[in-house]
């Protein structure tokens, strides 16, 4: 194991020491939670010192931050662009896909997200609403509305049930994997969210559709 004494990585070291940090964080803030997590316990998993946290990260509430933001603020750049594209509007059955998409590849970010909007601290609650979720809800409420226009949803639904509804068909499989693996069981592997794609867009669809 190699450990780092402090300052700037050398130009020699082959490891990538930043993606090993993240890495780290995915793990152990996942299980443990931000606030359980010590600084040295997350350069130990890392096989470096706290040092490096601090060069590359600032501290711990940055090495958190952008775990968030390698992976949401370009699914929502990529969301935003096509709803802004005339003649090819952004619906919400290429919402659910993309949001789906982000989850299949990072299945980390659901159970971390939501163990620190429940137990963790108003300040993290308020950034991650102020960065993602409301842009997310906003182009939503946006989708929705272009689809209650064009006929496919029907005008007297609720638009914020809609919206929760879809935002809760993205997240469920992946909060609910243990239980859907021991208790249904079904696997949540690639075939079974192309499944559940299907299914939710067309849930959505048929069941708010005239």
């Amino acid at each position: 194991m190699v450990i780092r004494r402090g300052g700037r990585p050398s130009a020699d070291d082959p490891r990538d020491v930043r993606a090993q940090l993240l890495a780290a964080a995915r793990d152990l803030f996942t299980r443990f939670g931000f606030d359980a997590v010590s600084t040295r316990q997350l350069a130990a998993e890392a096989e470096t010192t706290p040092a490096m946290i601090h060069y590359y990260f600032g501290d711990k509430h940055g090495l958190y931050r952008a775990l968030l933001e390698e992976v949401i603020p370009p699914v929502l750049d990529k969301l935003e662009a096509r709803a802004g594209r005339a003649g090819s509007p952004l619906t919400v059955a290429d919402f659910m896909h993309a949001y789906l998409a982000m989850f299949e590849a990072n299945p980390w970010l659901p159970p971390l997200v939501f163990r620190e909007i429940q137990e963790g601290g108003e300040a993290f609650r308020r950034h991650y609403v102020d960065r993602f979720a409301s842009r997310a809800r906003q182009m939503l409420g946006g989708v929705m509305a272009r689809e209650r226009q064009a006929g496919r949803v029907r005008a007297d639904v609720d638009p914020e049930m809609a919206m929760i509804a879809v935002m809760s068909l993205c997240v469920f499989p992946f909060l609910a994997r243990p239980m859907l693996e021991q208790v249904v069981p079904a696997t949540v592997d690639e075939d079974f969210l192309g499944r559940w794609e299907s299914f939710a867009v067309g849930l959505i669809q048929r069941g708010a559709g005239a």
